[in-house]
């Protein structure tokens, strides 16, 4: 045996000792969690953890000082393991934010009326028409607040709205709402943005002024709004309606971003194709109902929530994504409205809450962090973007 196979040994040897120790210590912290759960106490005591890692710190000897943060980790994770198996001893009951949102579950409404941001033509139509397999009625905003007062106010049965970029990011203002509004994510849909540049006929690049599309469509094609020199960018509703409002225009001076399909239904002609500064741009449409939809093949769950300020707060979050083994997909902070330096979170994972596990572990979230929203469980679009 090499010097190798006897340090393994010995690593062995002492796993073996661990582990009945180990097994013993979940046995009671079971029968904590059902002590909690019959006296609806909560899992989470983060004054009593911060605590007892500071005792375990104290009984580091002086010579193992310098293992001090790996000893912290040690037990941080046991701490995070047995919150998780309480948790799902607890989930055994149909109570918390999980049974609510499976329970006000429904059935995809067949032919619906889907409110698109933008205009005919636009990504977001396109979008709904592949989710619908052009099945629904479409009616168009040019503000996503507008998008949002019409769900909530029974206008329409579903809103399909751009939440990210692969090049430009979040698009902040639908984050903001959806965590402010009680509407769920029902589904998704990646689009591939090919934008184009596109003008009345005859229009020469050396002849366009102005040129008008959405923001996003600015941010996605900065080099090719730099090669045209000077000239204004005006930020319009959408890239669709830009298309409109220059073919009304009818002046070579003006110009649009927007695609190709919008091009063939306004009439422009298109000056430059594929102007993305990004080949693979993409953007994520996400469709919102007034209602969940979870059915059995969901697998990805979205979630807003606050953190403490306070050290560790986040850690264990992650902690708890991670020894669930659940593939934390997203996790992208926003400023508070009104409250300055505090964020909220929004975070995407892998997941159906019919699975008890899965369960389990988002209800040790919600009780590691402060005001969790479960924004929806719904079907990932595609294997390429999981």
């Amino acid at each position: 045996m090499n010097e190798l196979e006897q340090l393994r040994d010995g690593i062995d040897k002492i796993d073996r000792e661990l582990l009945p120790l180990f097994i013993e210590r979940m046995r009671l912290c079971g029968q904590v969690g059902e002590y909690k759960k019959r006296t609806d106490m909560p899992v989470l005591d983060s004054e009593r953890e911060k605590q007892l890692l500071e005792n375990k710190l104290n009984l580091v000897e002086d010579k193992d000082k310098d293992m001090s943060e790996e000893v912290y980790e040690f037990f941080n994770s046991i701490m995070a393991i047995s919150r998780t198996y309480q948790k799902k001893l607890i989930s055994g009951e149909k109570c918390g934010a999980c049974w609510e949102l499976l329970e006000n579950s429904v059935a995809r409404k067949e032919s619906p009326k889907v409110v698109c941001f933008g205009y005919e033509g636009s990504y977001s139509e396109e979008a709904a028409e592949k989710f619908f397999q052009n099945k629904c009625e479409k009616t168009y905003v040019s503000a996503f607040v507008d998008a949002f007062d019409i769900l909530t106010n029974n206008g329409a049965d579903y809103a399909v709205l751009p939440i990210e970029n692969s090049s430009a990011g979040v698009i902040a203002e639908v984050m903001d709402l959806l965590a402010e509004r009680k509407l769920y994510i029902v589904g998704e849909e990646y689009i591939p943005i090919r934008h184009c540049l596109m003008g009345v006929k005859g229009t020469k690049t050396s002849d366009i002024k102005k040129l008008y599309s959405h923001e996003q469509a600015f941010l996605q094609c900065p080099d090719f709004i730099k090669s045209l020199g000077d000239v204004e960018c005006i930020s319009h509703y959408s890239t669709a309606l830009s298309a409109k409002s220059v073919a009304q225009m009818n002046d070579v001076s003006y110009a649009a971003i927007a695609s190709e399909r919008t091009a063939e239904i306004y009439g422009l002609e298109i000056i430059a194709k594929n102007i993305n500064s990004v080949d693979c741009n993409t953007t994520r449409f996400v469709v919102i109902s007034r209602m969940p939809e979870v059915s059995d093949d969901a697998s990805k769950v979205s979630i807003v929530f606050n953190l403490d300020h306070e050290s560790g707060a986040l850690y264990r979050v992650l902690s708890g994504f991670a020894h669930g083994g659940l593939n934390l997909l997203k996790l992208e902070s926003r400023p508070v409205r009104e409250k300055p330096f505090e964020y909220k979170f929004f975070a995407d994972y892998t997941g159906n809450l019919r699975d008890a596990e899965v369960r389990a572990i988002t209800e040790e979230i919600a009780q590691v962090t402060r005001n969790l929203i479960l924004l929806g469980n719904y079907t990932n679009s595609d294997g390429e973007h999981r």
